[in-house]
């Protein structure tokens, strides 16, 4: 597998690990012809990005469940994989093995987001670290989804 598609693979995985729904979204919105036709459509990528947009600002409410549950992990390993095996296909790489690379990707950066934000938040107020995760996310999901 290409260098490119490796280390695209692996900043939207880790972003999807941060933001399940943003490596997805960032990658629709390029809107690459090799995508699939359903997500080139105008109102799917619409949705997609309200639908990241909506993780963004639900992620800040106190009853937001870990994203370590079950259904928090399982859906970012899921985008994270899917997002990353998208990706190889603009470039006409290996699907399974980028989906395998963001999957792992979107895992580890579930748990050490998970991890660094609990640490940094007993310092600082918790809506201004996840300010700041969000901003890392978007660093990331726009850096993998441009290699």
């Amino acid at each position: 597998m290409r260098r490119e598609i490796v280390l695209g693979s692996l900043l939207l995985g880790a972003a999807s690990g941060l933001r399940s729904q943003l490596g997805l979204a960032t990658l629709v919105v390029r809107s690459d012809p090799s995508l699939p036709q359903i997500l080139r459509r105008p109102w799917t990528r619409r949705l997609l990005v309200v639908a990241a947009a909506g993780e963004l600002v639900g992620d800040k409410l106190p009853n937001t469940p870990s994203r370590l549950t079950p259904i928090g992990i399982s859906s970012r390993l899921v985008l994270g994989g899917l997002v990353a095996a998208l990706f190889a296909k603009t470039r006409q790489g290996p699907g399974p093995a980028a989906a395998a690379v963001g999957g792992a990707s979107a895992l580890a950066s579930a748990k050490v987001g998970h991890d660094v934000r609990a640490w940094v938040a007993q310092y600082a107020p918790d809506p201004a670290v996840a300010v700041v995760e969000d901003a890392l996310a978007l660093g990331l999901s726009a850096a993998g989804a441009s290699r």
